[in-house]
């Protein structure tokens, strides 16, 4: 757990956000847009429920509402959000709770429309992509479907690019309008082209990887070259890591000859506007975590979870998909437990999954992969007293605390992420002084390398070892690594996650009214 100094750093990070906010905000309206709301409504036998929107983007962008009241702009995902819609006559809907406030639009479009959008192009078409999951020799095929679905995420954008310029006319200040993530690409173009009040700022952030310019070829040239123009018109592009600014510099100069690439100043000018390229490594509210770590909810779940521990015991926690490598962490484990016969009956591997996409045929693969690799592990090396692993589906984030609060040794091994938070969590809330082993291809790993034990993916054997290095440790180092990445951690905190981008949007508007006639 933390200590006073750190808890005491976090507090004052929050308040130097808080006085940015301030400042900031006191001339310009916030603009929020992602896919996903902060609020999603459900209909019910008591009426229309409103719910936090699931997801780490939501609760990670939803941060921003405890130090600003921003317009959120969010697509209608179910018939709660369409019904919310029709009742407030288009109008926002206001939200406000004992810690955040906000007014939220939705952007409604046919069911139809919105499926070839999300479920065409957004996901698998661009998700696949920019985690290297495809395979290329057989796809993705880009045909007529999907030809018909780009018009419709297109058409998905432009209704967000509508609204957003029509909440900009009606803003009392000049708006900051802040974009998140791969299913918008074209709304920083489309903003443009409909026109800003001047003094505006457009910002992007991608939460998600972004390959290097030979994978962005598996897409057809006008699509790539269109999502380029498209987010070179942004102001202020941001992402998780260094080497995905990098990889979206190096693809510019591939597919963008006409643009200006700066290397050292890391912008891209194009037809005579300039975007800044930034990164911000996104984070958790460590002071939020904490709180739930100590409370009622966890400490139940922690002592139900002791039950399936063992004297040390490894940990999982994720969604079921392909890029989170869970089948290559349950082999390392299984070649763990083959070369090394000393950890049977001694060393249990728990794993906290939760469904995703199963909507999608390559997931509801991968869940059946999962569940083999897992039975053969059990039946090969357990007993009647002992089961190896140990599964546990469903979402439910309190349990999933609690058993970080238990792992000896925390594994995350993605073959690719934008930045996977579980291994901040995890670090923040443990309690055993327990190992990170974390895969390069995590965007954690550009902060947390020099205290987790860095594996690559692929390597089920480099994994196996990096396994028995963590639990042969000795305490003394488990416990100085242990306190170094909740330092680091601690130290760029959500709060200081926003707070660059806030930092970095001052001065550019700053910059903007020295030059301004």
């Amino acid at each position: 757990m933390l200590d006073t100094s750190l808890i005491a750093l976090v507090e004052t990070q929050a308040e130097r956000l808080e006085r940015l906010s301030a400042e900031l905000f006191e001339h310009h309206t916030l603009l929020v847009a992602s896919n996903r709301g902060p609020v999603e409504y459900q209909v019910s036998d008591r009426g229309i429920e409103g719910q936090r929107g699931a997801g780490g983007l939501v609760t990670a962008v939803s941060a921003i509402n405890r130090y600003v009241s921003p317009r959120w702009v969010a697509a209608a995902m179910g018939d709660g959000d369409r019904q919310m819609v029709s009742n407030a006559g288009g109008v926002a809907i206001h939200w406000e709770n004992e810690s955040s406030q906000f007014d939220l639009r939705f952007v409604t479009v046919e069911k139809d429309v919105y499926n070839a959008y999300y479920n065409t192009i957004s996901n698998p078409l661009l998700w696949f992509l920019q985690h290297y999951m495809w395979d290329a020799p057989r796809t993705p095929v880009i045909d007529r479907q999907v030809w018909e679905a780009w018009d419709a995420y297109k058409q998905v954008n432009a209704a967000f690019a509508d609204i957003l310029c029509h909440e900009a006319a009606l803003a009392p200040n000049a708006p900051i309008v802040m974009l998140h993530d791969y299913h918008l690409y074209f709304c920083p173009q489309m903003l443009r082209q409909r026109g800003l009040p001047p003094g505006s700022c457009v910002t992007f952030f991608l939460h998600i990887p972004w390959p290097g310019p030979d994978y962005w070829a598996l897409l057809p040239h006008p699509m790539r070259r269109e999502i380029l123009t498209s987010l070179s018109q942004c102001d202020i592009l941001g992402f998780q890591t260094q080497r995905f600014l990098r990889n979206f510099l190096n693809t510019c100069l591939a597919y963008l000859p006409e643009a200006h690439i700066d290397y050292a100043q890391q912008c891209i000018t194009l037809d005579g506007h300039t975007v800044q390229l930034k990164t911000y490594p996104i984070s958790i509210d460590v002071r939020g975590l904490m709180a739930l770590a100590n409370s009622d909810e966890v400490r139940s779940y922690r002592q139900r979870l002791r039950a399936y521990t063992g004297d040390q015991t490894i940990v999982r926690i994720d969604r079921v998909e392909p890029s989170k490598n869970i089948v290559r962490g349950f082999q390392a484990y299984e070649q763990l437990l083959e070369t090394y016969p000393e950890y049977r009956g001694r060393v249990k591997f728990v794993a906290i999954l939760v469904p995703s996409r199963l909507g999608v045929e390559e997931y509801q693969r991968y869940m059946e992969e999962i569940m083999v690799v897992a039975g053969w592990i059990n039946t090969r090396y357990g007993s009647d007293e002992w089961q190896p692993v140990e599964l546990v589906v469903g979402d439910n984030y309190g349990r999933a605390v609690a058993a970080m609060q238990l792992y000896d040794v925390l594994m995350v091994n993605p073959i690719i992420d934008g930045m996977n938070l579980v291994a901040k969590e995890g670090v923040t809330v443990n309690e055993k002084s327990g190992v990170l082993v974390l895969s390069e291809g995590a965007g954690a790993a550009e902060q947390l390398s020099d205290h987790a034990l860095i594996v690559s993916p692929s390597d089920i054997i480099g994994t196996m070892e990096a396994l028995r290095t963590a639990l042969e440790m000795p305490i003394t180092e488990r416990h100085a690594r242990a306190t170094a990445l909740q330092g680091q951690v601690a130290r760029e905190d959500l709060s200081m996650w926003l707070a660059h981008q806030f930092h970095d949007i001052k001065q550019f508007l700053q910059a903007g009214a020295e030059h301004s006639p």
